[in-house]
């Protein structure tokens, strides 16, 4: 009798296709339901804000500078390739440099570890004796060009702490932050904590907002990190939705018409322009203390094209505009022009360059801006071609030598014209309109830096205010009465009352000696400058610059290093501006010797207004007479 057929097949046997596909088709609903929570619950992680730093929150008219990017793709790359991009970024392994990681620096008696896990870095701390703090992760830089500085989460939300060490690109060095700045020697930090959040955030972001919480707690939020599109364009999202419309941007392409749905900077009078940079390009400063509280919720109200700013006012010291405000601000911070000026105005700390511009005759015609000189968006948008124009200060092309000035003033464009005008050679530097009209008498990042205030040499600028004059901080080896009578047989300039110094020493000796911080750092710069050099000649400057490696300014030591690099025998000399000095003492006593036994000329010949004796020793008693008189005022730039 046969067995009944089972209701199952038998193991082995091949399935109802069916059957196979229903289990198959709940498989993979089962499977593509989980990973749907994976992918919704890792991108809500990953979207998820960040609660130890600053975030980016668009406000209601701006989009990002990503928008720009299909319809602008060449200002996008020359925007890209800038420094205003990276001017502050959120941390990453990208942009940190690899020396970070195993970092052990100490500084005032506190020590500090960073290490590096995973993708992010994490800085310790601990005093002598103690343990080392909690790790606080790194998760903000400032800067991408010159120096860089870090920003450490603070335990308290998106408040951050300054990391106490900046790192100089060029050296690839670290140094203490306040040793990075023209600042009194001492123990200080140029940051505190909640700086980022209170200042910074000003003008190194877009569209910041402070966004107070509570005592040393903050919510920053910003439009975009760095310097985006929207800060010289104002907000794009209505230019983005209203050229959706086909139509529309081709009635604009073939009017010619400009889009007022956004604003440009090339289009604007000179004014209107240079504001455009100059609402961080600028020395300025709240109206009253109850402007910045609507500020720091909502951000600046100032949007490009306006002639004003918001809340703010651009302080010009020689100005009679804002009378109340400018008696307020002094009386909060009586050195606040000082730190920022010197005595006639001009600009003496560099990134304020607005302030410089608008002192200019040349401003006064309505037509002359920023823009005059530099471009943000240059044509050629290959990487070589970027690189080169982002590192030489995004000027125009042509723009490095004299026609940004003869593109106004066509008259000295022959040569007879120019050479009668400037008394020099055609070819040498003293023709330069840049090196006598806007000379190297701003600091900032370490070095001196030109003014942007179009101005002429004189010996009174030097006499009342102690600026280093252009024609002495090209002539370092003449004394100043050597000045005053080329500037009175030249351009009748009547000449100042001279001291006996003034009339048998050189400038650049005296303004070394007795000078204050930023006199002495400005001419150990251009001591290390090449014009200076052709000009005064360069055997005489070692000692002096070796001198300076030992002045109680860490910046002043660094740029006499820098300077001293630039001359034979001295080449890629190291020597640590930040070390104490005991050893500061030391390496001055090294570098002397090497001067003296190996580079010096042995046939000595030394001139007397240098005040050196024929062989290169100093002249010991109007050295120490000079050294006597230092102008020990206490100098604090802020940058």
């Amino acid at each position: 009798m046969e067995t009944p057929p089972s209701s199952a097949p038998p193991t082995g046997t091949r399935q109802n296709p069916a059957r196979w596909s229903a289990r198959l088709l709940l498989a993979g609903v089962a499977w593509a339901a989980v990973m749907i929570g994976i992918t919704v619950l890792s991108a809500r992680w990953q979207n998820e804000a960040p609660q130890n730093r600053p975030i980016t929150a668009l406000t209601s008219e701006y989009a990002s500078s990503d928008s720009c990017r299909s319809c602008h793709p060449g200002n996008y790359a020359s925007w890209h390739a800038s420094f205003h991009r990276t001017m502050t970024q959120v941390a990453s392994l990208a942009n940190i440099p690899p020396s970070m990681d195993g970092l052990d620096l100490t500084y005032q008696g506190v020590e500090y570890r960073v290490e590096r896990k995973g993708p992010a870095y994490f800085a310790r701390s601990k005093t002598a004796g103690a343990d080392f703090g909690r790790p606080q992760e790194v998760v903000l830089l400032t800067g991408s060009h010159n120096l860089q500085l870090y920003w450490l989460e603070s335990g308290k939300g998106r408040t951050l702490e300054n990391f106490p060490f900046a790192y100089i690109v060029a050296e690839k060095k670290w140094a203490p932050m306040e040793q990075t700045f023209l600042v009194e020697p001492g123990p200080k930090q140029v940051y505190g904590s909640d700086d980022w959040n209170t200042a910074c955030y000003n003008c190194h972001v877009t569209q910041g907002r402070s966004r107070f919480v509570s005592a040393g707690r903050y919510d920053s939020q910003v439009s975009e990190f760095g310097i985006a599109c929207e800060a010289c364009h104002s907000g794009g999202r209505e230019h983005i939705e209203r050229n959706r419309n086909p139509l529309r941007r081709f009635a604009l392409h073939w009017s010619g018409s400009p889009d007022r749905t956004i604003a440009n900077p090339a289009r604007m009078d000179g004014p209107a322009s240079s504001l455009v940079c100059g609402q961080c390009h600028s020395i300025w400063a709240f109206k009253n203390p109850e402007a910045e509280v609507p500020w720091s919720y909502t951000g600046a109200q100032y949007r490009p094209g306006k002639r004003e700013l918001d809340s703010r006012w651009v302080v010009q010291p020689q100005g009679l505009d804002h009378p109340q405000e400018r008696a307020a601000l002094l009386k909060e911070d009586p050195e606040f022009m000082a730190q920022r000026f010197w005595g006639d105005g001009m600009v003496r700390v560099t990134g304020r360059e607005l302030n410089a511009t608008m002192a200019s005759p040349c401003y006064k015609g309505g037509k002359y801006s920023c823009l005059s000189c530099h471009e943000m968006h240059p044509t050629k948008t290959d990487a070589p071609s970027l690189a080169a124009w982002a590192t030489q200060g995004m000027l125009q092309t042509g723009m490095t030598s004299d026609q940004t000035c003869l593109q106004c003033h066509p008259k000295f464009q022959a040569a007879a014209a120019l050479t009668a005008h400037t008394h020099h050679k055609i070819d040498s530097s003293g023709s330069s309109c840049y090196n006598c009209h806007l000379p190297h008498t701003t600091y900032g990042l370490l070095r001196a830096i030109r003014s942007h205030q179009v101005s002429s040499p004189s010996v009174r600028e030097s006499i009342e205010l102690g600026r280093p004059n252009a024609c002495n901080l090209c002539h370092l080896d003449q004394p100043l009465a050597w000045t005053a009578e080329k500037m009175a047989e030249w351009y009748r300039q009547p000449s100042p009352a001279l001291s006996p110094d003034d009339r048998a020493l050189s400038a650049g000796v005296q303004w070394l000696l007795r000078g204050d911080a930023e006199q002495r750092l400005l001419v150990a710069w251009s001591m290390g400058w090449a014009p200076a050099q052709q000009a005064s000649g360069h055997d005489w400057l070692y000692p002096y610059l070796v001198f300076e490696l030992n002045d109680p300014y860490a910046a002043v030591r660094f740029a006499a290093w820098k300077s001293l690099q630039t001359l034979p025998g001295f080449s890629g000399y190291e020597f640590d501006y930040t070390m104490d000095d005991a050893r500061q003492k030391e390496a001055l006593g090294r570098a002397y010797q090497k001067w003296w036994f190996e580079v010096r000329d042995q046939h000595g010949g030394y001139r007397a207004q240098t005040m050196l004796e024929p062989t290169g020793l100093f002249r010991q008693d109007l050295f120490d007479q000079l050294l006597d008189h230092r102008n020990h005022r206490k100098v604090y730039l802020a940058e």
